[in-house]
């Protein structure tokens, strides 16, 4: 858990205070707060004409069923922290350079549905004249799960020399990882998916 007042230098909406006289209503989530992550690797190797196998290793079933890997990794972990914001410029954001930093106003209904995508109704735009009062960094980031996996095969040509034929998976079960949303509640797109990891990819190589 990591906490500040301010994540980056550099990029609207990080760097100023919404309020100048306020810097404590600044203090939040870091924005690079991940709060759970999970990675794990395994490898798996056929046994056949290994040490304690029970097949020939000469046997026809043993030449066929030997020599392969299945190998790959498990990653998952919840998202980075998003701020509701409001568009448009203030005159007091505006005598510190502070546009894109406002901040939108809380409704008082729990952001988090549990589903994956927060509740909308939670934010609005703050009354004319005055400074949003939602949090910095409130919004729980979509989160990721990715497998990839990997499966190959190798061949003895001669008494030193070997080939080996790979199938490569990235992101296995084609699984829409989204990475960001719009948290700008008085536009058009608010609350929309604003991006996402890659999908599914696969290929086959050949390595001597």
């Amino acid at each position: 858990r990591s906490i500040d007042d301010s994540s980056t230098f550099g990029g609207a909406g990080n760097t100023v205070a919404q309020n100048w006289l306020d810097v404590a209503a600044e203090r939040g989530l870091s924005s690079f707060d991940v709060r759970h992550q999970f990675q794990a690797s395994f490898v798996w190797t056929s046994p056949v004409a290994g040490p304690g196998s029970h097949m020939a290793p000469d046997s026809k079933l043993s030449r066929l069923l030997k020599d392969w890997q299945l190998s790959g990794s498990i990653t998952a972990q919840t998202g980075n922290p998003l701020t509701a914001r409001v568009l448009g410029n203030t005159q007091q954001l505006a005598q510190t350079g502070g546009t894109g930093s406002g901040r939108a106003e809380a409704t008082g209904q729990p952001i988090d549905t549990g589903g994956g995508l927060f509740n909308l109704n939670a934010f609005t735009t703050a009354p004319v004249g005055s400074y949003g009062n939602a949090g910095r960094n409130t919004i729980p980031g979509p989160g990721t799960f990715a497998l990839n996996a990997a499966f190959a095969r190798s061949f003895t040509l001669t008494e030193r020399r070997r080939i080996e034929f790979r199938v490569e998976t990235n992101n296995l079960l084609n699984h829409v990882n989204y990475t960001n949303y719009y948290t700008v509640v008085n536009a058009v797109n608010y609350g929309l998916p604003s991006a996402a990891s890659g999908m599914r990819t696969v290929q086959a190589i050949g390595v001597p």
